[in-house]
Parts: C-alpha cells; sequence; structure tokens
C-alpha cells in the first residue's frame, strides 16, 4: 500500500523542498511543483519536434500534422501551468491546513508527477522509434500521447479548482 509519507518522499526526490505542511513551505512547493510539470513538458516537446523535423524530411505528412497539434497542446498547457494564478489560494495563507487538504494536495501532484512520467516516457518512445525507422505506430502513439496530455490537463485543472476553492 502506498502511503502519504512514501508520497512525499517520492515527490521531494523530484521537487527539492517538496512539504505542504509547512505554511512558509506551500508557496514554494506549489511553485515548485508547477516549474518542474512544465520544464519536462518542454523537454518532451523538444523530442516530438525532432520526430516532425525527422517525418517532415521522410514526407510523412500525416505525422507532421499530428505532431504539430500535440506540440500545440503542449505550448498551451505550459503556457496555463505558467499562468496559473499563484499564491492566490486560501491554503497558502491559513497556519493551520487540516491533514485532508494536505493529502488532497499531494495526491494532485501524485497524480500529475505520475501523468508526466507516462506522457514523457511515450516522448521518448517515439523518438526512439523514429530514429530507428519503425513509424508504422507513430500516429497511434501520438494519439495516446494526446490522450494522456488531456487527462493531465483535467488534472491540473482539478487540482487549481480544489486550491482556489479551500
Amino acid at each position: 500500500m502506498v502511503t502519504t509519507t512514501s508520497v512525499i518522499e517520492f515527490l521531494g526526490k523530484l521537487v527539492p523542498g517538496y512539504d505542504y505542511r509547512a505554511k512558509r513551505s506551500r508557496l514554494n512547493t506549489d511553485r515548485s511543483v508547477r516549474e518542474k510539470l512544465a520544464r519536462e513538458l518542454k523537454k518532451s516537446a523538444v523530442n516530438l519536434k525532432e520526430v516532425s523535423d525527422l517525418a517532415y524530411r521522410d514526407g510523412k505528412r500525416e505525422v507532421v500534422d499530428h505532431i504539430k497539434d500535440i506540440l500545440k497542446a503542449i505550448d498551451l498547457f505550459v503556457v496555463e501551468i505558467e499562468d496559473s494564478p499563484f499564491g492566490q489560494s486560501p491554503l497558502f495563507k491559513q497556519d493551520g491546513v487540516s491533514d485532508e487538504d494536505i493529502d488532497h494536495m499531494i495526491e494532485f501532484d501524485r497524480l500529475l508527477v505520475t501523468e508526466l512520467e507516462v506522457i514523457t516516457k511515450t516522448s521518448e518512445l517515439i523518438y526512439d522509434h523514429v530514429l530507428k525507422g519503425e513509424t508504422s505506430d507513430i500516429i497511434i502513439q501520438v494519439r495516446k500521447l494526446k490522450k494522456e496530455l488531456d487527462v493531465m490537463k483535467n488534472t491540473f485543472s482539478d487540482r487549481l479548482d480544489y486550491f482556489m476553492k479551500r
């Protein structure tokens, strides 16, 4: 069974200083999580841009079109992450925040990081397959990536809603 402590340790390895328990750390933790999400999504976009360039050179217009769509979606999501309200949540201003609220905050971050890992690995897999000349299922993989990005966007929106309504 996954415990809150093990999740915090996992997130702490990915996001230095991860801690919602102390009031002074909540704002920095939120910012650090969002910066990590944006930074890693940009790395995935770079991989996909390389794939698009290779597909363009090979005359695979359909692959280029699908990748162009996902790159646009990633760019828009990164802007949403970077421009989301920051520090306005009551959770960042209160001294005492319930354990339930902290657990929800941690769970949202765990979901986001897990979804980010899927997106990162899928974009790397697509890149590796193209380099090997294995392009038969690239469009399917790009569609899968788009679906995962949509799930991540929904989780991020739910996280933002939760933060702002508390």
